[in-house]
């Protein structure tokens, strides 16, 4: 795995997050209306569609990482926003001590589609992009392949004192058909029971007391959720949605 080095001033994000009922969304978002703002990637329902590819190696490593909980860990995977090829960004996300980094680099569908379907000796290798570079790496020293894609609807809602980011995620879902990444109508199947969805809190130096308070969180449940491992077990061991 790859991690940032301990000299390293980029900085982590916490991250926090909580599975909630029809009630407790409807009641959470109407405080959050009037306080917080959205982003530039809704839609005019002030949503947008998230959709990555994850990769794993031959020995399924960032599953097997999450699932015995080791840290730090991470992972890579690439992504595109309402199912449109004019932004993909690979991505890989590190987790360190229960706090989250991400690093970013845009790259083209040419990139994406020589990797979806098992071309990647075809990417040009070494790369001057720093995270395109360890990518590649392990592309070829790890046997890093895309494994997976997950899919959902996020509603977001920022706040920029704190830099915090709360998002409600819901229609959870994936596929393993990796060559159709594209494809808007991809069959796609869900992990959590409808009505339900998945409540982020992210924030990089503090959460206002006013935002703690107005997300009540001390009564609400906690949980770890990773969205790659949870639809990755499904896949695997097959049974019913959470």
């Amino acid at each position: 795995m790859y991690f940032l080095d301990k000299d390293s001033k980029k900085k982590f994000r916490y991250e926090q997050k909580y599975i909630l009922t029809a009630g407790q969304i409807l009641h959470l978002k109407n405080r959050l209306e009037g306080i917080c703002f959205s982003d530039n990637y809704v839609l005019d329902n002030n949503t947008y569609k998230i959709r990555s590819v994850y990769f794993d190696d031959y020995n399924s490593s960032s599953y097997k990482d999450n699932e015995m909980g080791v840290d730090p860990r991470s992972k890579f995977r690439i992504r595109i926003y309402n199912c449109s090829h004019e932004q993909i960004v690979l991505e890989q996300k590190m987790k360190v001590s229960g706090k989250i980094y991400k690093e970013r680099a845009f790259v083209d569908r040419e990139f994406c589609e020589l990797l979806l379907h098992d071309r990647g000796e075809e990417i040009t290798y070494p790369n001057e992009n720093p995270l395109i570079n360890r990518f590649l790496l392990a592309y070829h020293t790890r046997l890093l392949r895309p494994n997976i894609i997950v899919e959902y609807e996020r509603e977001p809602y920022v706040y920029p004192d704190g830099d915090v980011r709360i998002t409600f995620d819901r229609n959870i879902s994936f596929s393993d058909d990796i060559e159709h990444f594209f494809e808007e109508n991809l069959f796609m199947r869900p992990i959590m029971p409808v009505g339900k969805e998945l409540l982020e809190v992210k924030y990089t130096e503090f959460l206002p007391d006013f935002l703690h308070q107005g997300l009540d969180i001390k009564n609400l449940q906690r949980c770890t959720f990773s969205k790659y491992f949870l639809c990755e077990k499904l896949r695997k061991n097959g049974g019913n949605i959470l």
